[in-house]
Formats: C-alpha cells, structure tokens, sequence
C-alpha cells in the first residue's frame, strides 16, 4: 500500500499508483466520464425527506405541535417562521415548566396576541393548570426565578409566559 503526500498529511490509498493508473486508462478507453455509475440524482431518490437548513425550522415546528397545543396553527407558524429564534427557547422553556408545574401543567398552548394600535405582536405560552389560582401563580413565580427572568430581552419582549387555573 503506498503512501500518498497532501499538504503534510499522509492519506492510505486502497489501491497502488499502477492499478490507479490501469483503472483510469480502462475508463477512457471506455469513454467513461465518472468513477461513479450513478448520477447525482440516483444517490438522493432513497431520500424521501430532504434535511436542508430551510426545512429544519418547518420540521421543528411541527415537532413543537406535540409539546404544545397551537391556538391557531397557521398564524403561530407564520410567527416562528418569521421569529424562528423563538424555536429552540420554546423546547426549552417546555421543559423547564415540565419540571416546575409537574402533572398540574394539564395543557400549554401557544396563543398569537396582535394589538394593532401598539404594532405589538407577540406568542404567549398558557400554562392551563388543575391547581387553585394562588398555588398556580405561586408556581409561575417560581417559574420566572429559577428560568425566565435570565432569557434574552429579544425573546421575552414577544414571548410570555401565563397561567389559566381551569
């Protein structure tokens, strides 16, 4: 097995220089115009979902539609298309309620608040709860401590957090 010399970095070839050389000659000679026998087109048919950094934020709202309850889907995914930072906090923030609310957190659902007088647009996370309205705002509040004081003024100003006692 030879050794081939690229910018200081040593590669294994599987084959010597000479089979390298027969091989090419042989595809010439055949009028071969690619080491590979499939075109581009025949290595992404298997694929049936494509996983470009476009589609990934489409992926993951719908992936959020397990976690959250959307209020009125085709406006919110509108809203996270545009504001598709909001996705990664939304997992998170899933989380951090799940821990604190436990089994009391019955239903969260994304509700879009638009005030046109205010050019205000903003996502709010309900937390419906089974606990008594006290105990559920004793539990937003520690909520808010523990997580979302510390998040990004850039998400909190269109992002926040409720509570409905059923």
């Amino acid at each position: 097995m030879q050794l081939i010399s690229t910018n200081n970095e040593y590669h294994k070839s599987f084959f010597s220089m000479d089979q390298m050389k027969s091989a090419t000659d042989t595809w010439q000679s055949q009028n071969i115009r690619s080491v590979f026998p499939l075109s581009i087109g025949d290595f992404t048919t298997p694929f049936n979902k494509e996983s470009s950094v476009f589609l990934r934020p489409i992926e993951n709202i719908e992936l959020l539609e397990h976690f959250y309850s959307f209020d009125n889907p085709d406006e919110i995914k509108r809203f996270l298309l545009i504001h598709n930072y909001l996705i990664d906090c939304l997992f998170k923030t899933y989380g951090k309620i799940k821990k604190i609310f436990g089994e009391n957190a019955v239903d969260l659902c994304l509700e879009l608040n638009r005030d046109p007088e205010e050019d205000f647009e903003g996502l709010f996370i309900i937390i419906k709860t089974n606990l008594s309205p006290e105990k559920s705002l004793d539990l937003l509040d520690e909520f808010d401590e523990e997580y979302w004081l510390d998040i990004n003024d850039e998400i909190s100003n269109i992002l926040e957090v409720v509570v409905r006692p059923l």
